[in-house]
């Protein structure tokens, strides 16, 4: 009898674990879900739907791109963390929700190296400080004096509280001695608007969702908060130097899963999207829009992520940034 049993139990045991093996090797089944947690149009969501048209080729599945805005990225975030860890919902993270969101809430709802497992770097994100043009002013060296004599007169947008919108606005006061206005929105697309309707003055934008406006002479571009060009607006002067040389805030975009996913299905990720960046094709595609492309090894990628929560985090400490 005990041996029937003992037969029967490792019976079993094999039976599931030839099912579990049958269903890692048929991931994907069913649609991929790539969650962005901000509006339609901007960075993220151009990111996003460049790469998961290749991914959906590449694993012969359809990715459906969801939109999850709010919260500074914080809830479309959420929704993944509490996600099936199954590979079948995916989060285009970025510097905002997956490094600076959890510091700014005593009690976060995630927490990225609790609840996430990094999977892949997207690519680097220039922030590009971008002007209504009814402004009298054109460079920053002007807005800066005019400013100065109108303390609190001028605006800056951003994507929320702790954005890296917010963060370069908030530096940008400090190094240059200005009041501004900081105005929140749900996303880099809405800012954009309203600096196109001259609701705000400035915003420090993702390249993707200003550029052409800038091209077609709509929004002023005043810089980039950074050390380098970029080649696709190789005119527009970089901003952290002299006295603004702290002004070098360079946001970045990657992918996350829940943190159980099973080891196959991330490496198959990871494979899978490090190719797809790496390719001539979505690369030029990337660089078309202003997103500088990159790729890191998944260990290469944990230690990133947990070096730029230090960094945004003294920005915070520093910047007195917090939810109220």
């Amino acid at each position: 009898m005990k041996l029937a049993f003992v037969a029967s139990v490792v019976a079993l045991l094999a039976a599931v674990a030839i099912i579990k093996n049958v269903e890692a090797q048929a991931y994907p089944s069913r649609p991929i879900k790539l969650v962005v947690p901000y509006g339609p149009g901007g960075a993220g969501d151009v990111i996003a739907r460049i790469v998961s048209e290749q991914l959906g080729k590449e694993l012969g599945a359809s990715v459906v791109v969801e939109n999850k805005p709010g919260a500074g990225g914080m809830i479309g975030a959420q929704a993944v963390a509490s996600a099936r860890p199954d590979g079948y919902t995916v989060l285009l993270g970025n510097t905002t929700e997956m490094v600076v969101g959890p510091y700014l809430l005593k009690s976060p709802s995630y927490e990225t190296q609790r609840d996430f497992r990094p999977v892949a770097l997207a690519g680097y994100l220039p922030q590009l400080l971008v002007m209504n043009p009814s402004i009298k002013a054109t460079t920053l060296e002007e807005f800066i004096l005019l400013a100065k004599a109108n303390p609190g007169m001028y605006s800056y947008a951003t994507a929320g509280t702790g954005s890296t919108a917010h963060i370069a606005g908030a530096l940008l006061e400090r190094l240059a001695a200005i009041k501004l206005l900081s105005v929140p929105y749900k996303g880099g697309a809405q800012a954009v608007t309203d600096v196109l309707a001259g609701n705000v003055s400035i915003y420090f934008s993702g390249i993707p969702p200003a550029i052409g406006h800038v091209k077609a002479g709509k929004l002023v571009a005043l810089g980039i908060a950074g050390t380098r060009a970029v080649s696709s607006l190789p005119d527009v002067p970089v901003l952290a130097t002299g006295a603004l040389q702290r002004l070098d805030l360079t946001a970045w975009f990657g992918f996350f899963v829940p943190k159980d996913t099973p080891n196959d299905v991330v490496e198959l990720l990871r494979r899978k999207l490090s190719q797809i960046i790496d390719s001539p094709d979505v690369q030029a595609r990337l660089v078309g829009v202003g997103v500088v492309p990159g790729t890191m090894s998944g260990t290469e990628f944990e230690r990133f992520v947990t070096a730029e929560r230090k960094k945004y985090g003294d920005f915070l400490t520093e910047l007195d940034i917090h939810t109220e």
